[in-house]
Formats: C-alpha cells, structure tokens, sequence
C-alpha cells in the first residue's frame, strides 16, 4: 500500500508541473506577439519608402491628430520647401482645393506605392494652376524635361530634409536663366529675357528694336546681317552651348571701326565729308589723285594713259580691277584659274615686269608635285616648255594630264614591270634622291627571297636582255633551282615534271634556301629503306660513296642495293666504293 500510494502522489505531482510549464509557453508566445497583432489592428497597412523611417504606432502622431485626422500643418512641418511657398501663397499647394494633403498623397498602401495622385493622368495637369502657364515650346515638354535636380534653386534646404532631388517636382523659379544657361553671358544682365524673346521661340527676337539701341540703323545698314556687326565669339562656357554672341561693348562711332579704310587714311577719318549710310558713290569730283584711291598706278601701270582703262562713254568708275586679268589677256592660256589670292598673277609677277617671275621652290612645294630630291637641280624650263600653236607663241605649258615619271621619262624596262608601275608608279622601286637606289620588296613577286638568297646581288639573277647593254631581265626570269645552280647529284633525284615530259630535280624536297643541308630529307619516310637498329647511328657516307665521273666528285644517293650482303660480309669487304 505505501508503495502504490507513493506513486500516486509521484504522477499528481508530474502533471501539476506540466501545466504550469504549459502556461509559461503561452504567456510567452503572447508576449511576442501582442504588439504586432496590436499594430495590426492600428495601422491599416505598411508606409511608402519615403516615408518608411515613421513606421510603428508610436510614430502616429507624427502625421495624425488625436482625432485620427491627417494633419496638413505637420505634413508641412517636415516638408519645410513646401511650407515656404504655402505662406507666401505661391504654388499649386497653396491654393484651396489642395489644402487637403490626403486628396493627393495616399499613404499605407506598401512602400512601392507611388505618393503622388493625378487625377486625370500625369500627362493632362493643369501647369497654370502653379501659378506658371506653360506656353509655345514649353507646352510640349515631358516634366521631366525641366524638374530636374540641377535646376532647383535651393537644393541644400531640399537635401537637409532628406527630399529626393530626382523625385521632386518643387524648387524650380520663374525665371529663365533658372533652367537656361545666359546665352548672352551677362550682357543683358538687368534686362529680362521677355523684353526680346517669347516662349514661342529664341529666334527670331521679335521684342528687340535696334532703334532704341545707342546705334540707330539708318540707309544701308538697315540690309546688313546682324552677324556682320556683332560676331560670335568662342568660350567653350559648356558642350551644347560653346559661344555666344557680342552686343555690347562694340565700337561703332566711327566708320572705319567697322569698315576697311579703303583709302588707308588718305582722306582722314571722317568718311561722312564723303559717303552717308544711303551708299558710297557720291564722291566730289575735284582734281584727282590716283594714288589716294583703290588702285594706286604703279610699275608700268604708271605710264599707261587714262583712256587704256577708262573707256570713252563708259562709267569712270571700273567695275572689275583687282584682278590682272580683268584687264589683261590670260598669257597661260586659262592653266591657273584666277578665282583666289594664291592663284593670282601677283604670286609670280609684278607691276615692274613679266618677264620676271617671282615664284620660288618653296611655291612650288605647295603644287600637287613638290620638287625633291634630283628633280630640286633641273631648270624650269626642262620640263615647262614653250607652247605654239599654228607658229605663234602660245604661253608656257604648266598643266600636266599626269605627274608620273613616265609623263617625262621613257621606260628602260620595256615594259617588262608594268603591273608594279600601273600600282604604284616608278616609284614603287626608285626615289626621286636617284634611280640607282632600289628599294623593292621581292616577297610581292612569285619568287619570295628567303634564306641567303637575300644576300644575292640583283645582278646575280637579273642578266642584261644582250651583252653590253644598261637592260635588264627582270619578266619571265626562270626560278626553278637548276636555272642558277648546278646539280650535284648529278641527275640521280630528276623527276618527270607534271606539266611536261622533261626530267627536273625538285631540290626543294630536300633543301631550304637557308642551307645546302638536306634539312626537310626524311630517310624513313623519303626512301625505300629505314633506318632502325644500329643503322640511325650511321654516318651517312658509310653507305653512300663518294664517286668521280667526269673528273667531277659526287656522292652515290640512288640506286644503292638493299640487301644485307651488299654492305656486310666478303663481297663488301671486297668493295672498293668507287664506281661510273
């Protein structure tokens, strides 16, 4: 009985235990979850990413009121940009049917849920309900074009609140210089921009009036292109925008500060004695002096009379005179086309004499064939000749169909390197320093010289077309080995040729231009008996023997006798080795 009573006692004991432990467990397990299950019920669901850092319920009151109520004026307390322009009454923000933060701005539909509601789509918003009408070329640009994070005015304040400078669409002036760089660079610094321009376009500017500048057009400057006037000058300022144009600070008081003096002083420097804006002709006939107008009478001009130049009934002013030509016949007979300055008869002529030419080797640099090498010591007039046409001088010929060397030169080769003349000219071996110095590159050729036949001499194969003559051999020079070198072996390796019949020795089976060593000879594989056993360490002359015939020594390579007899035992040791 005591030990069935004490057992008793034992399993009561056990099962009191395991429902406090129990117990325990789910207290804990409450104590976990009771604040999540807590914001559950509190939050109706996560914040957006910007807003992410006042997630939890004891960071309610920082957007509600005790009411449950949205609070526009905390919304501004942390949006300080924002708050700034609602004082001030600027801004969609501060109007009243957007007082209301919630009617735009939904918040606890997860973090990537976009802040931002547009009623009727990004695309459709009203832009004068900012207080800035978006007009012209402004109207068709995607938002982006201009909220972007360079353009905000003052982006530390944006920063120190953490605001996305790339997200926002606040921060941007009215002003233009706000998203446009100065074209003009400061020029028209206390003017707006609105006095001249229009968002409709930068140019034309419609707003300007040159009559109200300092400089009033008048006669014919009211034709001239701005441009003339005001030039374009280059500071690189950015990559888009790297010049601006001059307006201010241009000289303009008198005439010459734009104009050429044509009469380079002579008359002083108030033109209007003469000439107004209506034009330049009405100049007072009194007691000319030639040397004070355009064309000062020079050289032999001097003694030519008026009346070779201005013609009886005929303006007294020449329309054409800067050119030689307007007046003279062309002596090279339209070679040089008179169009521009280099091209001038002043390049090689003067007014003191024709006959003299002026033009130098230096000029002659710039032609499309410079003088070098030998041709630097040939006289003119080696190769410009005089021109006749039916007996009568017919001016000097300059103009070539061609500057090869063959235009001046005959061929010495006959013709025979005609396809490296048609690639490169004569130039493709010879240098104009001298025609004894070659310089070609022979691997162009079906015969690449490799190995010592680099160190032949070109004479060594190319043999004058007849003794004593200064000709040459250069096409259809036979390459075959035999043609330059003798065969040693004497016929033994002449093979019937694929094209033919005849018998040739093809030694480059065995040999390279590097070496007469039969380098490429393989014995196992290139003849009929292999070398295995004591045989490989044979020299080659215990087998093949040095023979003479015609008093002329060979080594026997083929037929040789195979057997084992013909080179062991008393027949060989019998064997002299020579034979015919």
């Amino acid at each position: 009985m005591d030990f069935i009573e004490s057992r008793k006692i034992k399993k009561g004991h056990c099962a009191k235990l395991m429902r406090i432990f129990t117990n325990l467990v789910i207290l804990s397990a409450l104590v976990v979850l009771l604040p999540r299950l807590s914001q559950a019920q509190l939050s109706p669901g996560e914040l957006s990413k910007p807003h992410a850092f006042l997630e939890g319920v004891k960071n309610c009151n920082q957007c509600h009121d005790f009411e449950k109520q949205l609070s526009a004026d905390k919304c501004l307390g942390c949006h300080a940009p924002l708050e700034k322009q609602v004082r001030a009454g600027l801004g969609l923000h501060s109007r009243p049917e957007y007082k209301k933060c919630e009617d735009c701005h939904v918040e606890h539909q997860g973090r990537d849920y976009q802040l931002i509601f547009w009623k009727d789509g990004q695309d459709k918003f009203d832009h004068s309900l900012t207080g800035y009408r978006l007009e012209g070329k402004h109207g068709g640009l995607d938002c982006r074009k201009c909220h972007q994070s360079h353009n905000i005015a003052e982006q530390d304040e944006f920063l120190a609140k953490g605001i996305n400078l790339d997200r926002t669409f606040l921060g941007l002036q009215t002003k233009c210089q706000s998203c446009h760089s100065d074209e003009h660079r400061g020029q028209f610094a206390q003017e707006p921009c609105e006095n001249c321009h229009n968002s409709a376009g930068w140019k034309p500017a419609l707003g300007f009036e040159h009559n109200k500048a300092t400089f009033v057009l008048t006669g014919r400057h009211l034709q001239v292109a701005c441009d003339k006037c005001h030039p374009s000058v280059t500071d690189n300022l950015t990559k888009s925008d790297s010049a601006y144009v001059k307006f201010v600070n241009i000289k303009y008081k008198q005439c010459t500060d734009c104009h050429t003096d044509v009469h380079q002083a002579k008359f002083g420097q108030n033109c209007e004695t003469c000439h107004t804006t209506e034009g330049w002709q009405n100049v007072p006939k009194a007691q000319f002096d030639h040397s004070k107008t355009q064309f000062p009478l020079l050289g032999k001009h001097a003694s030519v009379t008026c009346d070779k130049c201005h013609k009886p009934g005929q303006p007294l002013k020449i329309a054409k005179f800067d050119k030689c030509h307007d007046c003279h016949e062309d002596y090279h007979q339209g070679q040089f086309v008179q169009t521009t300055e280099s091209t001038a008869c002043e390049k090689c002529h003067t007014v003191d004499s024709y006959a003299t030419s002026t033009y130098t080797v230096e000029d002659h640099s710039k032609t499309s064939y410079p003088l070098a090498g030998s041709h630097l010591a040939v006289a003119c007039d080696a190769c410009h000749a005089k021109l006749t046409v039916d007996g009568r001088d017919a001016g000097i010929k300059f103009k070539y169909e061609s500057t090869r060397c063959l235009g001046c030169h005959q061929d010495p080769h006959k013709g025979q390197l005609d396809k490296y003349v048609q690639t490169g000219g004569c130039e493709f071996c010879h240098k104009v320093d001298g025609w004894k110095a070659v310089d070609f590159d022979h691997n162009t050729t079906k015969f690449a010289l490799d190995g010592r036949h680099k160190s032949v001499e070109c004479k060594g194969c190319h043999k004058p077309l007849a003794e004593g003559s200064a000709e040459y051999e250069f096409a259809g020079v036979k390459t075959a080995c035999e043609d330059c070198h003798q065969d040693i072996h004497r016929g033994q390796f002449a093979m019937i040729a694929e094209s033919g019949s005849a018998k040739i020795t093809q030694c480059n089976r065995c040999h390279t231009p590097n070496s007469w060593n039969a380098e490429k000879f393989d014995h196992n594989r290139d003849s009929a008996f292999k070398l295995d056993g004591a045989h490989v360490k044979l020299a080659c002359q215990e087998c093949h023997k040095t023979s003479i015939k015609d008093n002329t020594a060979f080594t026997i390579y083929k037929p040789l006798d195979a057997t084992c007899s013909s080179c062991h035992g008393v027949k060989n040791l019998q064997n002299t080795g020579s034979g015919s």
